[in-house]
This record gives structure tokens, sequence and C-alpha cells, in this order.
């Protein structure tokens, strides 16, 4: 694991309580307005039996399927971001590195119909990672979906070229929270980076604000080959 990396799961440990209250009392707008909702939609459109959301945070997707009756677990390489999901009475979360992913045993399912990547893809090898656990863990043309904000509006004043960024956290409330860093990618490079490991593009959608029309995330489907 290099430094960044290592940065980002300690980052993460530390504004674990910070971002929870935030997610729990709804205070970031996009996620309430827009990105929330495309989720739950692009999921549920392909009506699938299970699935694993990879970095599940405090669970509040995994709660929202398992309330419309898709069974699911969440992993997060953050403890203190589990145990927070825990809190609500749900065994179904555990703490895993993505690297971790095939090590683990969730209940009586061994292969799933998606995995779920809300947001969570931050680190530059969580990519080849997740890759290479659905190669294992979905079953025949199982679907791993991402969201993500969308690469033109992230990548901000600097180059449109891959690279580590530093997450601003401005706007978020009034909590505090430590610097994190995080990898961007083009639109391209997601897309290049999942053929190249077997996967195909099979849906792409660019959720935009509903009252300004600006872009606010972009969600990939890919389908295991």
């Amino acid at each position: 694991m290099d430094e960044n990396e290592q940065r980002l799961i300690n980052s993460w440990n530390n504004n674990a309580s910070s971002w929870t209250r935030v997610i729990r009392n709804q205070q970031i707008e996009s996620r309430v307005l827009v990105t929330n909702s495309a989720i739950l939609e692009t999921v549920i459109e392909l009506n699938p039996k299970t699935f694993l959301d990879v970095g599940c945070g405090e669970g509040w997707l995994c709660r929202e399927f398992n309330s419309k009756g898709i069974e699911g677990w969440g992993v997060d390489a953050s403890a203190e971001l589990i145990e927070a999901a825990q809190h609500e009475g749900d065994t179904r979360f555990l703490v895993s590195l993505y690297s971790d992913l095939t090590s683990h045993r969730f209940g009586d399912t061994s292969h799933f119909s998606c995995l779920i990547c809300n947001f969570s893809i931050l680190g530059q090898r969580d990519l080849a990672y997740i890759a290479s656990a659905g190669l294992c863990l979905l079953e025949e043309h199982g679907k791993i979906i991402i969201q993500t904000l969308h690469p033109t509006i992230a990548c901000g004043d600097a180059a449109y070229v891959p690279g580590w960024r530093e997450t601003a956290w401005q706007g978020i409330g009034d909590e505090t929270f430590h610097p994190a860093p995080w990898y961007f990618r083009t639109i391209e490079s997601w897309i290049e980076e999942f053929h190249a490991r077997n996967y195909r593009l099979l849906k792409l959608r660019e959720p935009c604000h509903p009252a300004t029309n600006k872009l606010i995330s972009i969600i990939f489907v890919f389908e295991r080959q």
C-alpha cells in the first residue's frame, strides 16, 4: 500500500463520525436532490437479487435496498464507518480492504448480481481490486455499478489527466473534515480500465441538478464478460 492509499484510509477513519452525521442529517444537497435517487433507480432498473456495496460507509444504501427486498452486504475499509453501520442493528457489514474482498464469506451468498460502488472508488488501485474481485464474486453477466463525481466537474482548474488530488470538503454542513486524497480519472480512463479487465460498458448516465441542469455525477454500469 503506497503513502496516498494509506492516507486515504486514515483520513476516512478520522472523518467517520462527521461523515455519518452529514449523511444521516441529509446535509449534502446534491445527494438529497440528485445522486441518492440516481443510484437507487439505476440499480433497481437492473432488477438484481443480491448486491455487495463496496465502500458502503455508514450503510444507508444497504439499508435502502434491504428494505426493498434486495439482499446484500456492505464492506468498507474504515472500521469506524462499519461500526456506525452496525449500530443500526444489521450485522451484514464487514471491514475489508478492497484487495481482500474475495477472502470473506457473505453468509449463504457466494455470487452477487452486482457490486455497487457509490462514490467509493477513491484510490488508484481500487478499480483494479474491485474489477478482479468481480470476476470471482459476480454471477455470470453480473454488473459493477459505479457512481462518482462527474470528471468534467471534479477536475476543476487542474489538467484533465488521471492523478492524485486532494478533497476540498467545502460546504458540507457544520462539520470539520480531515484532508483526504483521491485519485482522479477521466471518462475515457474509467471505461478503458474496465474494458481491459474483461468488462463491457452496458450503460452510462449523467445526473444533473434539477434546477440548474448542471452535471453532478456520472454512473457507469459495467457487465462482466
